[in-house]
Protein backbone atom coordinates (compact mmCIF):
# COMPACT_ATOMS: atom_id res chain seq x y z
CA UNK A 1 0.00 0.00 0.00
CA UNK A 2 1.34 3.63 -0.29
CA UNK A 3 -0.41 6.78 1.01
CA UNK A 4 -0.62 9.90 -0.30
CA UNK A 5 -2.17 13.39 -0.55
CA UNK A 6 -3.04 15.36 2.71
CA UNK A 7 -2.53 12.21 5.00
CA UNK A 8 0.61 11.76 3.56
CA UNK A 9 2.32 14.91 4.90
CA UNK A 10 1.85 12.70 8.32
CA UNK A 11 4.51 10.45 7.71
CA UNK A 12 5.30 9.17 11.46
CA UNK A 13 1.57 9.01 12.40
CA UNK A 14 0.86 6.51 9.73
CA UNK A 15 4.00 4.31 10.81
CA UNK A 16 3.01 4.19 13.83
CA UNK A 17 -0.35 2.78 13.23
CA UNK A 18 0.32 0.67 9.69
CA UNK A 19 4.52 -0.19 9.47
CA UNK A 20 4.09 -2.05 6.77
CA UNK A 21 3.13 0.73 4.17
CA UNK A 22 5.37 0.40 1.42
CA UNK A 23 5.95 4.60 0.73
CA UNK A 24 4.06 7.47 1.96
CA UNK A 25 4.17 10.98 0.02
CA UNK A 26 2.46 14.39 0.77
CA UNK A 27 0.01 16.11 -1.09
CA UNK A 28 2.63 17.85 -3.69
CA UNK A 29 4.31 14.70 -4.87
CA UNK A 30 2.92 14.02 -8.12
CA UNK A 31 5.68 12.60 -9.62
CA UNK A 32 6.72 10.81 -6.45
CA UNK A 33 3.48 8.98 -6.52
CA UNK A 34 4.20 7.41 -9.33
CA UNK A 35 8.11 6.69 -9.22
CA UNK A 36 6.76 4.73 -5.89
CA UNK A 37 3.84 2.79 -7.94
CA UNK A 38 6.83 1.77 -10.45
CA UNK A 39 9.25 0.85 -7.87
CA UNK A 40 6.79 -2.01 -7.11
CA UNK A 41 5.18 -2.38 -10.44
CA UNK A 42 7.06 -2.49 -13.88
CA UNK A 43 6.77 0.77 -15.72
CA UNK A 44 4.58 -0.42 -18.87
CA UNK A 45 6.04 0.54 -22.50
CA UNK A 46 3.84 3.55 -23.60
CA UNK A 47 1.09 1.61 -25.61
CA UNK A 48 -0.86 4.32 -27.43
CA UNK A 49 -3.69 2.05 -28.01
CA UNK A 50 -4.08 1.46 -24.00
CA UNK A 51 -3.16 4.08 -22.82
CA UNK A 52 -5.40 7.28 -22.84
CA UNK A 53 -3.35 9.94 -20.87
CA UNK A 54 -1.00 12.47 -23.22
CA UNK A 55 2.84 13.13 -22.35
CA UNK A 56 1.43 16.55 -20.83
CA UNK A 57 -1.15 14.54 -18.82
CA UNK A 58 -4.76 15.48 -18.38
CA UNK A 59 -5.79 19.45 -18.33
CA UNK A 60 -9.23 20.40 -17.10
CA UNK A 61 -8.77 24.09 -18.61
CA UNK A 62 -9.38 25.22 -22.51
CA UNK A 63 -6.58 24.63 -24.32
CA UNK A 64 -4.97 27.78 -24.68
CA UNK A 65 -4.07 27.61 -20.93
CA UNK A 66 -2.94 25.74 -18.29
CA UNK A 67 -1.84 25.73 -14.53
CA UNK A 68 1.63 24.92 -13.19
CA UNK A 69 1.49 24.41 -9.76
CA UNK A 70 5.30 25.22 -8.57
CA UNK A 71 4.80 24.30 -4.80
CA UNK A 72 2.81 22.91 -2.33
CA UNK A 73 2.25 24.21 0.96
CA UNK A 74 2.55 27.36 3.24
CA UNK A 75 4.70 28.52 6.09
CA UNK A 76 3.00 31.04 8.43
CA UNK A 77 0.74 29.52 10.92
CA UNK A 78 -2.06 32.51 11.31
CA UNK A 79 -5.30 31.61 12.91
CA UNK A 80 -7.64 31.47 10.24
CA UNK A 81 -5.71 29.53 7.94
CA UNK A 82 -5.84 26.09 7.52
CA UNK A 83 -3.50 25.40 5.16
CA UNK A 84 -1.02 24.29 6.81
CA UNK A 85 -2.81 21.75 8.94
CA UNK A 86 -4.00 20.66 5.51
CA UNK A 87 -1.40 20.74 2.86
CA UNK A 88 1.76 20.98 5.22
CA UNK A 89 4.61 23.56 5.56
CA UNK A 90 6.26 25.13 1.84
CA UNK A 91 7.06 22.24 -0.35
CA UNK A 92 8.53 23.69 -3.98
CA UNK A 93 8.74 21.30 -6.83
CA UNK A 94 12.18 20.95 -8.42
CA UNK A 95 12.92 23.20 -10.64
CA UNK A 96 14.07 21.01 -13.07
CA UNK A 97 10.72 19.10 -12.86
CA UNK A 98 8.73 22.11 -12.71
CA UNK A 99 10.69 23.52 -16.40
CA UNK A 100 9.81 20.07 -17.54
CA UNK A 101 5.91 20.61 -17.27
CA UNK A 102 6.30 23.84 -18.36
CA UNK A 103 8.32 22.10 -21.48
CA UNK A 104 5.35 19.88 -22.48
CA UNK A 105 2.64 21.72 -22.24
CA UNK A 106 4.03 24.36 -24.58
CA UNK A 107 4.71 21.46 -26.61
CA UNK A 108 0.79 20.45 -26.38
CA UNK A 109 0.06 23.90 -27.78
CA UNK A 110 -0.65 26.24 -24.74
CA UNK A 111 0.30 29.29 -24.90
CA UNK A 112 -0.19 31.09 -21.52
CA UNK A 113 0.80 29.04 -17.97
CA UNK A 114 -0.84 29.93 -14.85
CA UNK A 115 2.10 30.11 -12.62
CA UNK A 116 -0.02 28.90 -8.96
CA UNK A 117 1.22 27.89 -5.38
CA UNK A 118 -0.35 28.44 -2.15
CA UNK A 119 2.15 30.63 -1.56
CA UNK A 120 4.00 31.65 -4.71
CA UNK A 121 6.43 34.36 -3.76
CA UNK A 122 7.92 31.64 -1.31
CA UNK A 123 8.87 29.73 -4.10
CA UNK A 124 12.76 28.27 -3.19
CA UNK A 125 12.60 29.48 0.30
CA UNK A 126 12.17 26.18 1.72
CA UNK A 127 15.59 25.18 0.06
CA UNK A 128 17.31 28.36 0.67
CA UNK A 129 16.78 29.95 -2.84
CA UNK A 130 19.44 27.03 -4.26
CA UNK A 131 18.59 26.83 -8.29
CA UNK A 132 19.38 23.46 -8.89
CA UNK A 133 16.82 21.44 -5.80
Amino acid sequence: MIVTGCLGAKENQIREVHPKVLEISGPHSYEQVISHVHHYVPKPAHDPFTSLVPAQGVKLTPKHYAYLKISEGYNHRCTFCIIPSMRGDLDSRPIGSVLDEAKRLVEADVKELLVISQDTSAYGADVKQRTGF
